[in-house]
């Protein structure tokens, strides 16, 4: 059967939003425990500048992106210039992309995108990096490959993500939490699908992704999901599900903290766009990795039109986004794919 084109295309503009919303939402929390949050802003419901002196994010203004998104749509280029998923062509725009932002951007970057990059500064070949990073910044920018995958057997989708990890974060336990964010979004892009359906989605394509890479010693991310999973389900409160994903699951960087908690928080607001992301803003840790891999799920499920249009407009503009044109290109690549 055909899929509808136009409903792949809002909810894959829904993702991309989700992704940009959620990072400049959880931008100004990141770096503080659920406590900290609640003492220093309350509770936080709309785009925010970052605090004065914030370790990572100071100067940043209400609803600036940070890496998250932009390397988002590096990948995405990369993915729209190539026709498919390459790891070189990846490596290179990133590459490039960094070189072009400037020596600045050292600051922002996750531990294990910085470490590849300095490789190829002290004159590595791009083709012969490979990175061992086991941080959630392959699964914060994967979803490009979930919507020029979506729908493709889950396997297709895990290949894809393994290339698109292999110069940062060529690990299993990374390859596997990128895999779960992927194949969550091939499913819910694809439209006709429950929450529950997503989250399986979620963790079979963990289990699929942890065949790949350089072993890590790390507690799987498909269990890290049902744990969050279980956690959830015996929360008595929106508060509640907030503490016990921090405390138990971890918002740290770790790809098998942040990821699994993502997914409890898809889990707890229903797939609900916007509930997620202020739910993943208000856990706090790396605040806006996980708002916006909650919040690009979230939107994979729901569609663009779930979010506010004033809050779309808002980080449009300011960040200078065009979600349609780059989802337009990427299913023209899906579609070409399929043709062959």
């Amino acid at each position: 059967m055909a899929l509808d084109y136009e409903s792949m295309l809002l909810r894959s503009v829904g993702c991309l939003a989700g992704v940009a919303i959620g990072d400049s939402m959880g931008m100004p929390t990141s770096g503080f425990s659920p406590e900290q949050i609640r003492e220093k802003f309350g509770k936080v419901v709309s785009f925010l500048d970052a605090p004065k002196g914030h370790l990572v994010h100071d100067g940043l203004k209400a609803g600036q992106v940070t890496d998250d998104t932009q390397i988002t749509l590096v990948l995405a280029d990369a993915i729209i210039k190539d026709g498919f998923v390459s790891s070189e062509g990846f490596a290179r725009r990133l590459w490039e992309w960094s070189v072009k932002s400037g020596a600045s951007i050292k600051r922002f970057l996750g531990p294990s995108t910085r470490g590849a990059l300095e490789k190829v500064a002290k004159g590595n070949k791009i083709q012969d990096v490979s990175g061992l990073g086991a941080t959630d910044g392959a699964a914060m920018r994967v979803s490009p490959v979930g919507i020029v995958d979506a729908g493709l057997d889950l396997k297709e989708v895990v290949e894809d993500v393994a290339k698109s990890c292999a110069f940062t974060h060529n690990t299993d336990v990374a390859i596997s939490a990128a895999s779960a964010v992927a194949c969550s979004i091939s499913k819910a892009v694809v439209g006709d699908c429950s929450v529950d359906d997503i989250i399986e989605a979620g963790m079979k394509g963990a289990r699929l992704g942890a065949q790949f890479g350089s072993l890590y010693p790390a507690a799987p991310v498909d269990k890290r999901i049902e744990l969050a999973m279980n956690l959830v389900s015996h929360a008595k409160s929106l508060e509640e599900v907030i503490d016990s994903l921090y405390n138990y699951v971890g918002a740290g960087i770790g790809s098998n903290e942040a990821v699994p908690t993502a997914f409890g928080v898809f889990a707890a607001t229903d797939g609900e766009p916007m509930d997620a992301i202020i739910m993943a803003t208000n856990i706090g840790g790396d605040a806006d990795t996980i708002a916006s891999i909650a919040g690009g799920i979230a939107g994979a499920f729901k569609g663009i039109e779930a979010f506010p249009k004033e809050m779309v407009e808002k980080v449009v503009k300011v960040n200078e986004l065009n979600f349609y044109e780059v989802v337009r290109r990427l299913l023209e690549v899906r579609q070409k794919r399929l043709m062959k």
